[in-house]
This record gives C-alpha cells, structure tokens and sequence, in this order.
C-alpha cells in the first residue's frame, strides 16, 4: 500500500501510536508530529482523550484522530506500540501481517524461549516473536530495512550494548554500572519512583537480574559468564548514565581504541565519540554520547550517556521506521538538539 502511494507521489508514512498516553507515547507524539515525512492518522483511545489529559497538546488536534476500533490502524502503512510489558500481544496478534508493526515493550524482543521466560517469568509465543526484528541499528541496519515488524530495545539494554559493540570481541571482563532518571519507571507513580523521594536519593536494584540483560546477552553470548550489571535510579528526570569498567587479554592504545569506534560507528549520525559523556549533551535528542578512558594496556573505561525516552526508546524507534520505509534515518530527529538546560 506504501509503495502503491510513493509512485504516485503521495508519499508520507501514516502511522498510529497504540498506548500514547504514556510517557513513551507522548515522545512518539513528539517526535512524529514534525518528521516531514509522518501523517498521524491515528491514536488509540484511552480512558480519556488525549488533549484533556495532556493540555500541552491542546493545539494539535490529536482527539479528532482517535479511535477505539482496531481495525481503523490496519489501513495505516505502521503502527506504534508503546505499552506496558505483556500488553501487546493482542494487538499485535489483530495487526500482524497487515501492517509495518514497532513495539516498544518488551514482548517480543528476546528470541530464545528459556531465556524469556526466565526473565519475564510470563509465557513466550514463538509464532509471533519470529516475525520480530530486534532493533538494535547499528549492528543490524540492513536485517532492520527489510523487516516489517520491530522490537524496539529497551534502554538500558541499548546504552550497555552501544558501550560494548566496537570491542565485544575483546572483553575478558565487564562490570557496567547505569544510572536512569526516574522517567524509566513509567507514568504511573509508585513509592519508589515517586520523584517527591527519589529527587534526594540514589539506590540499585535488580543488581544482575534486570530484565535488559537478556538483550545483551542475545546480542552478545560471549558475555554471559563475564558481565556484573548493577542499575540504579538516580535523582533526575530523564537520561542513563552508564560506565563500563572493561579488561582484555589483547594489549589496547588509544589509537586502537578510536579505530574500533570509527571503524563500528560509521556513517551512524547518533552516535558522537566525545571527550566527556554528559547527560546535558543529549537529554531532549536522539543522540548517545560515547567517551573512553584508558587506565592500562589492558584495561580501560567506556562512559556512555543518552536520554533514555528518546535514543533509548521512542527516537529510536523512529529511526527503525525510517530504515523500514528506506528514508533517510535521521529523518526527523536530528533536528532535535539536545535541551543542554
């Protein structure tokens, strides 16, 4: 139907956004409401309409494109999902082969049954998971061109994984530790996450159990008796900060170090090699700032930093959609500069 419009000239991408009440949704509705290439034509309805509940978004119009009926997004050339964790499935099971899918849960990210169930502890439907793309882009940019549906990754999983890709083949030992502000734990306020308490505290969880680990060890098996990962919750709003303490048996320099980087990062517009990672460099954009310190020949530090709504959702997300529609992949998003302040 895409390509049916693209020859006659009609060629922006309409798209709907399932669960755009959320704080991922609202950076779909964000990013896609000035991609030059995006129509939205449809959001799913929620309990209440979307202007009302968010008055920011009170000039766009947004309740007059939604819709409870499910097979209004089957015309559409790609369809969102940002939902929680176990909620896509039975949309996914309607939308399925009728249209280009991006799911930002976590549903269908991990491949390997045993692996899923061990960290998700729900049931796994391999039918549906292998028609999923994981979306990490830079490894995998032309697998993600031609795939109709994928699973976005999850965004401690993208920044350990961005940390890690130019030297995997290298590690003898990684210990990450990653810290993400409290946007991470979603729009629904719990005691933990309630930023009143957390906005004066900073404390770990899930120290090597965190869901996104199974992403990393898909990507990377190598790492599964050689990775220690402790996630914390930090006293800001938005963005993962994330170290990497690496040691290698093969002797490392700098120059050897730029060389992977340059060699695994080309012609890849958000990832910036920096001489310091800082979260005010890329919160508000779709950029992953990377630096690297050296402590010894055989061992250094990877610091990296990126927003985690955006780069490590729904930019990302973004990006995924622009490779499947063989646009540019940084169609709208890079004019998203960092909000610094």
């Amino acid at each position: 139907m895409f390509l049916q419009r693209l020859l006659i000239g009609l060629i922006m991408i309409r798209t709907g956004i399932i669960g755009a009440n959320g704080f991922l949704g609202l950076e779909l509705l964000r990013i896609l409401s000035i991609h030059p290439k995006v129509e939205i034509s449809k959001i799913l309805k929620r309990e209440n309409e979307i202007e009302d509940e968010f008055t920011h978004l009170s000039s766009l119009n947004f309740n007059e494109i939604q819709t409870s009926n499910l097979d209004d997004f089957k015309e559409l050339d790609c369809v969102f999902l940002s939902l929680p964790h176990g909620s896509a499935h039975e949309y996914v099971k309607e939308l399925l082969n009728k249209v280009k899918i991006i799911d930002l849960s976590s549903d269908f990210r991990i491949r390997d049954a045993n692996s899923y169930e061990s960290y998700y502890k729900t049931s796994f439907d391999p039918s549906i998971q292998s028609s999923f793309t994981y979306g990490f882009i830079e490894p995998s940019l032309n697998e993600i061109k031609k795939s109709s549906n994928v699973a976005n990754p999850g965004c401690f999983a993208l920044a350990s994984q961005l940390a890690i890709l130019p030297f995997h083949s290298l590690i003898d030992k990684i210990s990450i530790t990653a810290i993400t502000g409290s946007s991470g734990g979603g729009k629904l306020p719990s005691l933990k996450n309630h930023h009143s308490t957390r906005s004066k505290d900073i404390f770990s969880y899930n120290i090597n159990k965190h869901r996104h680990l199974a992403e990393i060890f898909q990507s990377f098996p190598n790492l599964s008796d050689k990775l220690s990962f402790v996630p914390l919750s930090g006293p800001f709003t938005r963005g993962i900060y994330l170290t990497a303490h690496i040691q290698t048996s093969e002797q490392i320099n700098s120059n050897s170090i730029n060389s992977l980087i340059k060699k695994t990062f080309i012609n890849m517009p958000f990832v910036r090699f920096q001489q310091q990672a800082k979260l005010s460099n890329v919160v508000g954009s779709n950029y992953c700032d990377l630096s690297v310190s050296i402590k010894d020949e055989n061992s250094f530090v990877v610091e990296t930093c990126l927003d985690n709504l955006i780069k490590g959702a729904s930019g990302n997300a973004v990006e995924c959609m622009n490779l499947m529609f063989s646009e540019d992949q940084s169609l709208g998003l890079k004019e998203m500069l960092p909000l610094y302040l």
